[in-house]
C-alpha cells in the first residue's frame, strides 16, 4: 500500500493557512506552523500508510472467523462475542486519552518549537550576546513541561495494549474450556451433540483471530496520535475567515483611485491585546490623487492606519470608506490588487529578484496585467532565471517563451528603474536572475527596500502606501526615489509613514498621529505656521542651525543630474554575486549576515562520509543513560516473543487432548488445565506488555527530550557561515528537532521491543518445530527466507523512498515556514495561491519519480503478507501425509503449525514497520553528523578531523529541566570591569565571503574607535558598514588584517567571551516568544541574571517603561512570534533596552533610531549621552541628525574609510557627506 499523496495533504493544509485570517495567522507561533506541516502531516500520514492495509485486513479476518464460527458452534462463538465490546471499549477509552495527552505535549512542543524556530531565524543577534544558553534552557523548559503528559501517555498506552492481550488470551481460555466441556458431555452422554472438528474449527480460527487482532493492537496508538494530528490539521482547514483574501465574494469598484477614502470615528484595538485601544475616534480623509503623509510618534496608531487599508484587520466601530462605500463590503483580493503596499520591514521571498518584482503583478487591478498572472504562477520565470544563470543573456533566455514573459521582464526592469534598483541588479554576474536568500538576508537593508518598492510600483497601484519605505536608503538614494515617487503622486494616491520629516514635507496633506487620534492636519507650510505638535517636530529633528545656503560652496553646488552621476558607480558596485549562483551582497543587514563558509558538512545534503559503525557508536552514546529502561522493555520483549510459541505448544496439547477417543473427565480435565494455561498466558501478557510499554515510552520520551535539546545546542554553536551554506535555512534545519529527533527516539522505543519480539517468536518457532517434528518443518522452513528477502528489499526500497521524501517536504515545508513569516506581504500582493502553488511543485516533482519506487516496494511487501497463505497451503498437505503415515502425533502437528504461522504473521507485522525503520536510519545519520560538526573548529582548522569525535560538552545534559543530568557547563558569572569603554581597531582588514573570493568587501578598511567615544559610520547603501560591524562582532574572520577588541586580536581566536562586553542594537528588530522580561533578559552577559530593577533601568534609558507598564500585565506581557503585537518603533526600543541591560563597554547600532519619532528619538539620544565615557558607542546611520555630534565620524565607501573627521569637519572636506546633510535639511 503506498504513501498517502503528501501533495494532496500539503495541498489541503496550506490552503487552509493562507485562507485564515490575519490575526489568526499571527497569534500562532511560528513553531506551530513547522509542527502542523512537519509533525502532524507525518503523523498523519504514519497512521495511513502500510498499517492501514495491516487493520483493515484483520478486522475482515476478525469478522469472517466470528461468521464461521457462529455457523459451525452458535453457543461457543456467542460467548466469546463478549470479546468484541471490551476490544472496542479500551480502544475507545485508550484513545481519548491518548489524545488527550497528546494534545497537551503538542502544545508545549509547539512554544519549544517556536523558540528553536526564532533562534535560528536570527542566529548573528543570539551569537552577539552570547545567549544560546538562555534559549536552550527556555526551549527544555518547554519540553520538560510535556514530561508528565508524555509519561501519561505511554502508560495508557502500554495499558490499553496490555489489556488487549489479556482479553484476547482470556478468550482463548473461555474457548477451550466451553469447548471440551462440550465434548466431554457428547462423550458422556454418547450424543452427536458438537464434533471434534467444530470444535476445533471455531477454537483454531478464533485464535488466529485474536493473534492477528494483537499484532495490529500496537498500532493503536499511531492511530490515536493520527486522529488527533488531524484535527488539528482540518481545524485550520475548516477554518473560514472572516476576511479571507482568496474569496470571490464582494464588490468591484472600477474607479478606485478617483475616490476619497475616509476613516470615520474609528476604534480598533488588537485581537490579542483587547483591552488597549490603538485607534481612538480616528478621523480623517484621503484625497484622490495626492500625497498624504501620517506622521507622530511611535505607537500612535500609524501603522495600524496602514493595516485597516489593507483590511488585514476590520475596526471595531466606526469605518473605512472608499467613495462612501464601505471596505467591508469590497471583494478582500480586488481591494489589495489596487493596492501598492511597501511594509517598513521589507518582506522578500526565497527567490529571485525577477519573481519578487513580478509578484508585484499577480493580483493588480489593471486590465493590462492581469494576462501575464498565470506566467507568474507557473514556473516559467524560474525556468528563464535558471537559463541566465547557467550564462545566456537575458534576450536570449527569453527565446521560446511566451511574449507575455518578456512583457513581464519589461515590466520588472521599469519598476525596478523607478525604485532606483536599477543599477545594482544590473551589476550582479546573474542580474535579475539572483536569489535573493531567506528573507532577502543577501541583500542589504537598502537594496531590500528598493526591491519591495519596485514590487509595489510594478503594479501600477491606484493607491501606493509606504510605511517608512526610505528608512534603510542612504540620502541620496533617497531624494532620487522621493523624486520618482513625486511624479508617480500625480495619477497616484499615495500614503506615507515616515518618522524622518524629510520625506513627508513635500506631501499635500500631513496627518499629525498622537495616542490613536488626528492631532493636526494640513501641509508643512501650515502646520508650522501651527507651531504645534508638527512644528516641535520640525524643530527636533531639523539639522538646522546651518542654513543650506550655508552648507554650500560657491564652487560646489549640487544639481540634480549631478547626484544621478554620483550614485550610479557607488551602486554599481554595491552588489556581489557568489560562486554557483549563491547571491549575495556586500553589506547584509547585521541582523542577515550572508553565507561564506564552503564547508557542506553536517547539511542534510552534503554530508561527511562516515561509517555505519561509527553512527550506530554515537547512536548508542546518545541512548546509553537511558539503557536500563531500554534493557527492561527489551526482556519484557523477549517475554512476549516467546509467549506465542507457548500459546502454540499449549494449543497443539489442547486440540490432542479433545480426542473423542479419550474418556469424558478426561477430555473435561484437560480442558481445565489448558484453560488455566491460557489464562496464565494472559496474565503474563498483561504484565509484559504493561511493564514492556511504560518502559519503553518512558525511555523514548526521555530520548527524545535529550536529542531535541542537543540538536538545538548544535545549530546554535554552529558558525554563521555553516548556517549560510545552501539549503541551510531554518525551516529545513528546525526538521532535526521536529522529525529526526522524533524518528530516532520512535526507533529506541516501542519499534524496537516489537522488532525483538518478532525476531524472538521467528527462532522459539523454528527451534520448537525443528525439535518436535523436523519433518514437516523442513519441508515448510524455505518459505521463511523467501519471506524475509521480501521484507528485506520492501525496506530497502522503502529506506530510498524515505529519504527522497523527506528532503522533498523539508523544502515544501520551508516555503510554506518562509510564507507564513512573510504573511502580510503575501496577504497584500495576494500571493496566497502563488505560494501554495510553489509548496506543491516542491512536492509533486519528487513524488512523482518515488511512484514507481513505491510500487516496487509494495510488490515485496504483498509477497511478505501472502507467505502465511503458502504456508497454510503447505501445512495441512504435507502434515496431513506425515500423520496418516504415523510419523507424526496430531498433537506434534497442531505445535508445529501454529508455530510456523505465528511466526510468519509476525513477520508481517515487522515489514509494517518498514517505513519508521527508514525514518530512523535516517534520522540517525543526519543526527549524528550535526552533532559531530563543529564548524567554529574547522573555521580555525579546515579538514580537521577532531570534529569527527563527540564532545563531551555537547553530550552533557544541562540542569535547565526537571528530570536531566545535572552537568552545567562552567558559568562566567559576572564580568570584572573597570566600568570604561572599551577601544576597537580594524587594522588594514580584507574581506570576501570565502564563496565569492574574487569580490572583495572590505579592502585594507582601518579604523581606531577610542575608548569612551561615539563613532558613526556613514556611507552609501552596500558601502561595507554592517560587514564592519560582522567583523567587530567576528561573525566572519577576516582574510587579512585584524580586528582588535581591547587590546586583543579576535580574529584567530576560538572563544566568544570577548562579546561578554558587546552589545548589538541590529536594524531589523527581534523578539522572541516569550515574556517582556525575558527578551530583554536575553541581553544580559552569560551567567548573570539580570534583576527586575536592571531590566527597568534599560526600559527607562530605552523610553519604553511606560509603555510596558501600560499593558495589563506589564513586563509578563507574552510576545508573540517577532513581537507583532508591538509598533516598529516599540520593538526598535525594546532592543534598544535589550542592549542597555548588558551594561555593554562597546555598544554596536546599526540603524537603532529608524523607526523612531524624534521625541523618542531625543530622549535616547540624552541615555546615550549619559554612557559617554563608560562605554563606546558605533553608529550605522543614514539619519545624521542622530549621529551629527559623535565624536569621530567614519564616512566608508567601497570597502574604505574615505573620510573622517566631526561633523563640521566633513561638511567642509566631504561632498559625499554634504549632500547627505543638505538633502535632509528641512529648513527652506
Amino acid at each position: 500500500m503506498a504513501d498517502p499523496d503528501p501533495v494532496s495533504e500539503g495541498r489541503a493544509d496550506s490552503n487552509g493557512v493562507y485562507g485564515l485570517d490575519m490575526n489568526f495567522i499571527e497569534s500562532l507561533p511560528s513553531g506551530d506552523v513547522i509542527s502542523r506541516l512537519v509533525s502532524d502531516i507525518e503523523t498523519v500520514q504514519m497512521g495511513t500508510s502500510e498499517k492501514v492495509g495491516l487493520v483493515i485486513s484483520t478486522i475482515s479476518y476478525f469478522v469472517t472467523a466470528y461468521i464461521v464460527a457462529f455457523i459451525k458452534a452458535p453457543k461457543i462463538a456467542g460467548m466469546l462475542v463478549s470479546v468484541v465490546p471490551c476490544f472496542l471499549l479500551m480502544s475507545l477509552v485508550g484513545g481519548h486519552f491518548i489524545k488527550k495527552y497528546a494534545s497537551r505535549i503538542t502544545a508545549n512542543i509547539n512554544a519549544a518549537t517556536s523558540i528553536a524556530s526564532s533562534s535560528l531565524s536570527h542566529l548573528t543577534l543570539v551569537h552577539a550576546f552570547n545567549a544560546n544558553d538562555r534559549l536552550e534552557q527556555r526551549f527544555a523548559t518547554y519540553l520538560s513541561r510535556s514530561s508528565m503528559d508524555a509519561l501519561k501517555k505511554a502508560g495508557t498506552h502500554a495499558t490499553q495494549l496490555g489489556f488487549l492481550y489479556f482479553v484476547a488470551y482470556s478468550a482463548n481460555a473461555l474457548a477451550f474450556w466451553e469447548g471440551s466441556q462440550m465434548i466431554s458431555n457428547s462423550v458422556a452422554h454418547d450424543n452427536s451433540g458438537i464434533s471434534v472438528g467444530a470444535v476445533y474449527t471455531v477454537i483454531f480460527v478464533l485464535i488466529d483471530a485474536s493473534f492477528i487482532l494483537s499484532q495490529v493492537a500496537p498500532f493503536i496508538h499511531v492511530f490515536a496520535s493520527a486522529a488527533g494530528a488531524s484535527e488539528r490539521l482540518l481545524a485550520v482547514i475548516n477554518r473560514r475567515s472572516a476576511i479571507d483574501g482568496t474569496a470571490d465574494d464582494g464588490d468591484k469598484m472600477t474607479a478606485f483611485g478617483k475616490e476619497n477614502i475616509e476613516f470615520k470615528d474609528v476604534h480598533f484595538s488588537y485581537p490579542a491585546r483587547p483591552d488597549v485601544p490603538v485607534l481612538r475616534g480616528m478621523s480623517f480623509v484621503i484625497p484622490p490623487r495626492k500625497h498624504t503623509a501620517i506622521v507622530g510618534p511611535s505607537g500612535g496608531g500609524k501603522s495600524t492606519v496602514v493595516s485597516l487599508l489593507e483590511r488585514f484587520y476590520d475596526p471595531a466601530s466606526g469605518d473605512v470608506t472608499i467613495g462612501g462605500k464601505s471596505f467591508r463590503d469590497l471583494n478582500v483580493r480586488h481591494l489589495r490588487g489596487n493596492i501598492g503596499f511597501v511594509q517598513q520591514e521589507p518582506a522578500l521571498l526565497d527567490r529571485t529578484i525577477l519573481e519578487n518584482i513580478a509578484y508585484g503583478l499577480v493580483a493588480s487591478s489593471a486590465e493590462k496585467h492581469q494576462r501575464l498572472a498565470p506566467f507568474i504562477l507557473d514556473e516559467s520565470l524560474s525556468e528563464l532565471a535558471v537559463k541566465i544563470r547557467e550564462g545566456m543573456s537575458e534576450n536570449d533566455a527569453l527565446t521560446g517563451f511566451d511574449g507575455c514573459v518578456a512583457k513581464i521582464v519589461e515590466l520588472v526592469r521599469e519598476a525596478a528603474a523607478s525604485a532606483n534598483a536599477l543599477n545594482f541588479i544590473d551589476a550582479l554576474p546573474h542580474g535579475f536572475a539572483t536569489h535573493v536568500g531567506t528573507a532577502g538576508n543577501q541583500l542589504s537593508g537598502g537594496q531590500k527596500q528598493r526591491i519591495a518598492l519596485a514590487r509595489a510600483l510594478v503594479r501600477e497601484p491606484c493607491l501606493l502606501i509606504l510605511d517608512e519605505a526610505t528608512a534603510a536608503l542612504d540620502s541620496t538614494s533617497e531624494q532620487l526615489i522621493q523624486a520618482a515617487l513625486a511624479k508617480v503622486s500625480e495619477t497616484v494616491t499615495t500614503v506615507s509613514i515616515a518618522h524622518r520629516l524629510a520625506t513627508a514635507k513635500n506631501a499635500h496633506k500631513i496627518v499629525v498621529v498622537q495616542t490613536g487620534r488626528v492631532a493636526e492636519e494640513g501641509s508643512h507650510a501650515e502646520l508650522v505656521a501651527q507651531g504645534g505638535v508638527y512644528a516641535e517636530m520640525v524643530r527636533l529633528q531639523n539639522l538646522g542651525k546651518l542654513s543650506v545656503e550655508d552648507l554650500r560652496s560657491p564652487h560646489d553646488m549640487i544639481t540634480t543630474n549631478s547626484i544621478h552621476e554620483s550614485v550610479q558607480p557607488t551602486d554599481e558596485k554595491e552588489a556581489l554575486v557568489g560562486i554557483g549562483g549563491s547571491d549575495i551582497t556586500e553589506d547584509t543587514v547585521c541582523g542577515e549576515v550572508p553565507p561564506g563558509s564552503t564547508d557542506g558538512d553536517g547539511s542534510k545534503g552534503k554530508k561527511r562520509k562516515r561509517s555505519g559503525w561509527f553512527t550506530i557508536k554515537y547512536t548508542f552514546s546518545l541512548v546509553r543513560a537511558n539503557l536500563p529502561l531500554i534493557c527492561l522493555g527489551l526482556c519484557m520483549s523477549v517475554i512476549i516473543g516467546g509467549s506465542y510459541s507457548a500459546e502454540a505448544i499449549v494449543f497443539g496439547h489442547t486440540v490432542g487432548s479433545l480426542s473423542p477417543c479419550r474418556s469424558s473427565d478426561a477430555i473435561s480435565d484437560s480442558g481445565n488445565l489448558y484453560g488455566l494455561l491460557f489464562f496464565i498466558l494472559a496474565l503474563v501478557e498483561l504484565t509484559a506488555n504493561v511493564v514492556g510499554g511504560c518502559a519503553f515510552g518512558w525511555a523514548a520520551d526521555k530520548i527524545l527530550y535529550r536529542l531535541r535539546v542537543l540538536s538545538l545546542r548544535s545549530l546554535l554553536s554552529q558558525t554563521i557561515q555553516w548556517h549560510g551554506m545552501e539549503d541551510r535555512t531554518p525551516g529545513t534545519l528546525i526538521t532535526y528537532i521536529t522529525g529526526d529527533a522524533a524518528s530516532l527516539s520512535g526507533i529506541t522505543g516501542s519499534t524496537i521491543g516489537l522488532l525483538l519480539a518478532t525476531a524472538v517468536n521467528l527462532v522459539a518457532g523454528l527451534v520448537i518445530s525443528f525439535a518436535i517434528a523436523w519433518k514437516i518443518t523442513i519441508v515448510l522452513f524455505p518459505t521463511i527466507p523467501v519471506l524475509l528477502i521480501a521484507g528485506m528489499m520492501k525496506l530497502r526500497v522503502q529506506a530510498k523512498f524515505t529519504e527522497r521524501h523527506q528532503k522533498a517536504f523539508a523544502k515544501a515545508t520551508a516555503i510554506t515556514v518562509e510564507a507564513v513569516d512573510n504573511i502580510r506581504a503575501v496577504a497584500a500582493f495576494s500571493l496566497e495561491k502563488q505560494s501554495q502553488e510553489v509548496f506543491v511543485r516542491a512536492l509533486r516533482r519528487p513524488y512523482r519519480d518515488t511512484m514507481k519506487a513505491i510500487a516496487h516496494g509494495n510488490a515485496w511487501l504483498a509477497l511478505a503478507f501472502s507467505i502465511s497463505n503458502l504456508v497454510y497451503a503447505l501445512a495441512y498437505w504435507w502434515g496431513s501425509k506425515q500423520v496418516a503415515s504415523g510419523l507424526y502425533s496430531q498433537t506434534q502437528f497442531f505445535i508445529v503449525l501454529p508455530c510456523l504461522l505465528f511466526s510468519t504473521q509476525s513477520c508481517g507485522q515487522m515489514f509494517a514497520l518498514a517505513p519508521d525503520i527508514s525514518k530512523a536510519r535516517l534520522a540517525s545519520s543526519n543526527i549524528v553528523d550535526l552533532l559531530t560538526t563543529r564548524s567554529a573548529e574547522e573555521e580555525l582548522a579546515p579538514g580537521s578531523t577532531q570534529s569527527m569525535q563527540p564532545s563531551s560538552s555537547l553530550l552533557e545534559e544541562k540542569a535547565a529541566a526537571q528530570d536531566v543530568e545535572a552537568a552545567e557547563k562552567p558559568r562566567r558569572g559576572v564580568r570584572q570591569t573597570n566600568g570604561n569603554g572599551i577601544g576597537a581597531q580594524l587594522r588594514g582588514v580584507h574581506f570576501t565571503y570565502p564563496n565569492r573570493p574574487e569580490r572583495p568587501i572590505l579592502k585594507g578598511l582601518s579604523l581606531d574607535i577610542k575608548p569612551g567615544q561615539f563613532c558613526a559610520l556613514v556611507g552609501p547603501s552596500g558601502s561595507g558598514k554592517s560587514t564592519t560591524f560582522a567583523m567587530l562582532e567576528r561573525f566572519y574572520r577576516p582574510a587579512a588584517g585584524s580586528v582588535i577588541i581591547d587590546g586583543v586580536d579576535v580574529t584567530r581566536q576560538l572563544g566568544t567571551e570577548f562579546r561578554d562586553d558587546i552589545a548589538l542594537v541590529p536594524q531589523e528588530n527581534v523578539l522572541f516568544e516569550g515574556t517582556v522580561a525575558f527578551n530583554i533578559g536575553l541581553g544580559a552577559c552569560p551567567g548573570h541574571e539580570p534583576t527586575q530593577e536592571e531590566i527597568e533601568a534599560a526600559c527607562r534609558m530605552a523610553h519604553i517603561h511606560d509603555v510596558i507598564m501600560a499593558l495589563p500585565d506589564g513586563y509578563q506581557t507574552m510576545c508573540s512570534h517577532d513581537g507583532k503585537q508591538f509598533s516598529g518603533g516599540q520593538r526598535q526600543r525594546l532592543s534598544i533596552a535589550r542592549a542597555l541591560v548588558r551594561k555593554p563597554r562597546l555598544l554596536l547600532l546599526d540603524e537603532s533610531t529608524s523607526a523612531l519619532d524624534v521625541e523618542s528619538e531625543k530622549k535616547i539620544q540624552e541615555a546615550l549621552t549619559t554612557l559617554a565615557g563608560r562605554t563606546t558607542i558605533v553608529a550605522i546611520a543614514h539619519r545624521l541628525n542622530t549621529i551629527h555630534r559623535a565624536d569621530q565620524i567614519y564616512l566608508i565607501e567601497e570597502g574604505r574609510c574615505a573620510e573622517q573627521g566631526t561633523h563640521q569637519e566633513l561638511i567642509q572636506r566631504s561632498e559625499t557627506y554634504r549632500t547627505s546633510v543638505i538633502h535632509q535639511s528641512l529648513e527652506t
